[in-house]
């Protein structure tokens, strides 16, 4: 019986050319390595594996015999927009162009010495002719998203630091983590994961987030000054509410769960879109905290954006090589911090 086509072609399934190809690409045996695919983050991997595994499931269902062909051989225009035209057929534009941009960033850590400016092309044509679909309304600035954070806080805080009520404890430190991504946007994987003594350091007024670049998504080290107008509310947080929440005196973990142990990874979101929703109306990710910055920013001095790709630890393409200054992150962080409490003294005007 002749086996059904996969729409993605399984890793075991794939001519030998390109399992050698993607282990090559991704393997992080070598320290020393210069693989651009070694230094990729876990989800960037799975995301060009699924890529690759989608087109050469395409191809196995519309031109079997291109799978014979040597990779650089296979990946020509033609099919590329063959490709994109068979996957406008159940998807929509910009999940096209997303899907062709995960396949050319898979091409470029598999096939490095080939020329893929036609491929690079293609896919910026697809964005452009699919943008991103925002909600109607004015845009959300971190202003916004800080005045969830800071009225959570100032309605539970603690008046009595040996009677403080776990509810209270919990909504005081959603409140805090809401308030830090309106000033430090990070990524949720990092947010989640942050210790003290090895992330947050520092004590009395300097105070910073400082998380390696083995860590982050973009390999790029990131480093936060803490405001001082935050400064307050994080000593309550970690003098009186969080030892209410902890269990276990060893755990580090910065953020803390109702169980007294470090807060689980998919907790996040629901806490920024819960009360969010309950006060914006909108719910937000931890994720649009993070436009919402690159939204304040570029409002607010649209001629200094180079502020908000540091604020974001966003990689700098143009400087692909070169050391990394840390100390850009701490800038940009007390710029940004300055921005928003000069409009939020302006707000009450």
């Amino acid at each position: 019986m002749k086996s059904r086509a996969q729409l993605h072609l399984p890793f075991d399934q794939w001519p030998s050319a390109d399992r050698l190809l993607w282990e090559q690409a991704t393997s992080d045996s070598d320290p020393f390595s210069d693989a651009a695919g070694a230094r990729l983050a876990v989800r960037s991997k799975h995301q060009y594996l699924f890529a690759w595994r989608r087109f050469l499931g395409f191809l196995q269902i519309k031109d079997r015999s291109a799978l014979a062909l040597p990779p650089a051989e296979r990946l020509s225009k033609e099919r590329v927009r063959a490709f994109a035209n068979h996957l406008a057929e159940t998807n929509i534009p910009r999940s096209v162009a997303i899907q062709v941009d995960a396949l050319y960033k898979a091409a470029r850590i598999m096939l490095p010495e080939h020329n893929l400016a036609w491929l690079k092309s293609l896919k910026a044509r697809l964005h452009s002719a699919a943008p991103v679909q925002h909600a109607s309304g004015p845009p959300i600035t971190s202003l916004q998203i800080l005045q969830v954070g800071l009225s959570l806080m100032d309605q539970n805080v603690p008046q009595d630091s040996t009677n403080v009520t776990v509810p209270h404890a919990i909504s005081y430190r959603d409140g805090l983590m809401i308030a830090l991504l309106a000033f430090a946007p990070l990524r949720r994987k990092n947010l989640v994961s942050l210790e003290i003594g090895r992330h947050l350091i520092g004590d009395g007024d300097e105070r910073y987030i400082v998380i390696p670049p083995s860590e982050t998504k973009t390999r790029t080290p990131i480093e936060f000054a803490i405001p001082p107008f935050l400064l307050p509310y994080l000593k309550v947080y970690l003098e009186v509410v969080r030892p209410r929440l902890l269990r276990n005196s060893l755990c580090q973990a910065f953020w803390v769960s109702p169980r007294g142990a470090a807060l689980c990874y998919g907790a996040i979101g629901d806490i920024v879109s819960r009360h969010t929703a309950a006060v914006l109306g909108i719910r937000l990710t931890p994720h649009d905290t993070r436009d919402a910055a690159a939204t304040t920013w570029a409002l607010a001095a649209p001629s200094q954006i180079g502020v908000s790709r540091d604020l974001l630890s966003h990689r700098d393409l143009r400087t692909t090589g070169k050391h990394y200054n840390r100390a850009k992150g701490v800038e940009a962080s007390r710029a940004y911090a300055k921005l928003i409490q000069i409009k939020k003294r302006n707000s009450r005007r």
